[in-house]
């Protein structure tokens, strides 16, 4: 149910983020500082041994950061157009199996697979 309403509330956020230029000037100062927020020095040593492994560079951040930084309402728009044109969209889910025997007794239509 959640996912069905995505593209619906991604159009609506675009609306309002393009009447409240502010909101949106909020909504990107909050993406970039929760992208640089303050570490300890332990989590400094932590988030460099991942980006490492990952192979992520600092001209990759600040590729990403550049592109937050110029988000438009547009954006969302386009996103909700792509997501409202998926003709049979599919999400993988890791669960255990009482969960996902729960969510089925609620209606939800899965396919399980054991991987172990």
């Amino acid at each position: 149910d959640v996912y069905d309403a995505t593209a619906g509330e991604l159009l609506k956020a675009a609306d309002d983020l393009a009447n409240n230029p502010e909101a949106l000037e909020t909504a990107i100062i909050g993406a970039v500082g929760d992208m640089d927020n303050v570490l300890s020095p332990d989590q400094k040593g932590w988030v460099s041994l991942q980006r490492w492994l990952s192979g992520e560079s600092a001209e990759q951040r600040q590729k990403w950061r550049d592109k937050v930084l110029l988000t438009q309402p547009e954006d969302f728009k386009s996103f909700a157009e792509r997501l409202k044109a998926m003709k049979s969209p599919s999400v993988a889910v890791i669960s255990s199996k009482a969960a996902f025997e729960t969510a089925a007794n609620e209606g939800k239509e899965m396919k399980l697979v054991d991987v172990l």
